[in-house]
């Protein structure tokens, strides 16, 4: 299926060439990164080292990941600011120069300030023709005020975290599915931020297919999951998680 994809650090720490070698192995088509630099940090390598190793296995970018270093400045009226935007726009620029056209991005919590940054940073990437999404880390309502105020931003829903707000079957997805773009999809306990392969939790991921299915949503199915105790092997990991989301969305 051309739409599922992983997002490729998954918590083993090999080498980050060795990590797309076994991504394009297990049968995936598209990748997930981290924008700017590898998510492993231990690995020391560039986004450009990264972006080569992605061209060299023929994959595709589904997505990049922002840092979230600068992300809790982005409230700040003041201090902090104008860093915090000018880093998520060299973000963005990466993106542009990789040829990735969805940037997901990590918010604190919304006030006027970050409404007034994001809306600055979501503008920058309108004409980049990089789409800005920002990625559920909360549960209720979170981003009611900001889709209200910014329309140049999109949606990108992650399982796990809004699994730990009491939505276990999709409703935040389908709350935003105008602004759904992408998905951070892993299963959990619903009480720690566990990213367990799908179907080794409590989310109920046919109830989100289904959802999706209905409201038409056209974007990818990311796996972003973590190595637990009972997948010591990647290989093995990889195969289970694509066989599990081709099929539940397949």
């Amino acid at each position: 299926m051309d739409r599922i994809g992983v997002y490729a650090y998954c918590g083993y720490d090999l080498p980050a060439e060795e990590r797309f070698k076994k991504v394009k192995e297990s049968g995936f088509k598209k990748v997930a990164v981290w924008c700017h630099t590898d998510f492993n940090t231990n690995s020391g390598i560039s986004e450009y080292e990264q972006f080569k190793f992605v061209k060299e296995q023929g994959l595709e970018v589904s997505y990049a990941h922002a840092p979230i270093k600068y992300a809790p400045y982005l409230m700040n009226k003041y201090y902090g600011a104008k860093e915090a935007v000018k880093e998520h726009k060299i973000y963005v620029k990466s993106a542009k120069e990789q040829g990735v056209k969805i940037l997901v991005i990590h918010l604190p919590e919304i006030t006027p300030a970050v409404i007034d940054n994001v809306a600055e940073v979501a503008a920058f990437a309108t004409d980049q023709g990089v789409t800005l999404a920002v990625e559920n880390l909360t549960g209720e309502a979170p981003f009611d005020e900001l889709f209200r105020e910014v329309k140049d931003i999109s949606f990108c829903y992650d399982t796990c975290h809004a699994l730990m707000f009491g939505d276990r079957e999709g409703k935040m997805a389908e709350r935003y599915l105008d602004r759904l773009i992408t998905t951070h999809l892993s299963d959990g306990d619903g009480k720690k931020d566990c990213h367990f392969l799908p179907g080794d939790g409590v989310y109920d991921f046919s109830a989100l297919a289904e959802r999706l299915r209905k409201g038409g949503y056209k974007g990818d199915f990311v796996l972003e999951a973590f190595q637990t105790a009972e997948y010591a092997d990647i290989s093995e990991f990889l195969s289970v998680g694509k066989e599990r989301l081709e099929r539940i969305f397949g």
